[in-house]
């Protein structure tokens, strides 16, 4: 079983390896296959940050219209409502590491073809509707990516080590979002955007290249393989609707992808020139600056003890992500909107990184793919909240779109605490 033994830890550890990894943080990273999946995390993340500031940045260049920036940055969530599901099903038939591995190549080939259309090797000018369909095709691979990366994590460490690897793998993600931003801002301003593309094609090969040498034990999967795609389909729906806490965590996981994510990734671009009139380089430092708070709160999860009332922790920083993201809306200077977007960072990411541990630590590993994909349905809500965001944003105003955003969050946190008492309980 994956869920008792992974791989082995390393052997022959001196005094300070074994006095490091017997903290509970970095207790994941005594098994070899959670290094590589935390490394390419690191790269493939890196390489995803600098492709969405540019995106970002190209979208708004083109256009100056605020509604397209945001629709622009939204749509990459459209797939997930296919792409998505059909991922969970592959993922529990069929070999996760392979699924993978077929991923980054499709990603690969597609950054290096928008690469060059931006460099101008095909002759032709960028439009705006190339960012809409390379946003989507993108999207399209992500959403393909996203739950078997999820899964391989949680089988590549023995089950108690779950959280700490779960927020270990959350805080290599806003690592290069920290660092990611700020390069892609600076490339942009150097040597252009086109740049920014070749890089995270190569990010994937280099994924690629990490992924490969994997050897993590799975389930069986033949009885799934024995039934028909549909029918495995309607197994992983079937446990998600008729287990209530899970049903409750899927559906908490919808709010902030609608009015906090959606805002964040559509309207940053627009904030950064219109509020603080600094494009290029302001827009790096505001989601470096979200990437450190995020950082600071997945790292306080992954040290945390045994808790019991995880879910009213997760409520609590949820709440609090939505207050953050209205006081970031009455900012209008560069360090004043840096320090609030800190505070949104972490308090957002301690509950999205608490979220996502509740579903797999309770998941079995032979539904885990399909209720992942289930889960990051909310990836789909990201386009439509973005769409909205935008709307807002050019009918009222950016910063009135931000105060929106986090008003509504914060108000549908407090009806769901009040609603479900499954998240109340002890688990």
């Amino acid at each position: 079983m994956s869920e008792q033994v992974s791989d082995a830890p390393l052997t022959e550890e001196t005094p300070h390896r074994r006095r490091l990894t017997n903290i509970r943080t970095f207790s994941p990273f005594k098994y070899r296959n959670y290094q590589l999946l935390w490394i390419s995390t690191l790269v493939s993340s890196g390489g995803n940050w600098v492709q969405q500031i540019t995106i970002g940045w190209l979208a708004f260049h083109i256009t100056g219209d605020a509604l397209l920036t945001g629709t622009v940055a939204g749509i990459r969530g459209i797939p997930f409502l296919v792409a998505g599901p059909i991922s969970g099903v592959l993922s529990d038939r069929m070999d996760r590491q392979k699924l993978m591995l077929i991923t980054q190549v499709y990603l690969a080939l597609l950054g290096l073809v928008f690469a060059s259309l931006v460099a101008g090797f095909l002759y032709v000018e960028v439009a705006v509707w190339h960012l809409f369909v390379f946003t989507f095709l993108f999207g399209a691979g992500w959403a393909m990516n996203n739950p078997t990366r999820q899964t391989l994590v949680a089988n590549s460490v023995p089950k108690e080590h779950l959280m700490p690897a779960l927020a270990m793998n959350s805080a290599a993600f806003q690592v290069t979002r920290i660092i990611g931003p700020t390069v892609g801002g600076i490339l942009i301003a150097t040597v252009g955007p086109a740049t920014n593309f070749f890089i995270q094609a190569g990010a994937f090969v280099g994924v690629f290249l990490l992924v490969l040498p994997l050897r993590i034990p799975q389930e069986d999967f033949s009885a799934s393989k024995g039934q028909s795609f549909l029918t495995n389909f309607k197994e992983g729906v079937t446990y998600a609707t008729k287990t209530p806490v899970i049903m409750a965590l899927i559906l908490v996981g919808m709010i902030p992808s609608m009015f906090l994510m959606s805002f964040i990734n559509g309207l940053m671009p627009v904030f950064a020139s219109e509020v603080l009139h600094n494009p290029d380089k302001g827009l790096g430092y505001l989601l470096s600056a979200y990437g450190v708070g995020a950082l600071i709160g997945t790292l306080s999860l992954a040290s945390l003890g045994k808790v019991e009332h995880k879910g009213i922790m997760l409520l609590v920083a949820a709440m609090a992500s939505g207050l953050t993201m209205v006081a970031f809306s009455f900012t209008s200077t560069v360090w004043l909107s840096m320090l609030a977007l800190v505070a949104m960072g972490s308090t957002q990411m301690f509950y999205m990184a608490t979220n996502n541990t509740l579903i797999q630590t309770i998941v079995p590993d032979t539904l885990r793919g399909r209720v992942l994909s289930l889960f990051m349905l909310d990836f789909a809500l990201v386009s439509i909240g973005a769409i909205m965001a935008g709307a807002i944003a050019k009918e009222f105003g950016i910063s009135q779109g931000f105060f929106f955003g986090g008003a509504t969050a914060f108000v549908l946190f407090v009806i769901v605490g009040l609603t479900f008492k499954q998240l109340r309980g002890k688990f």
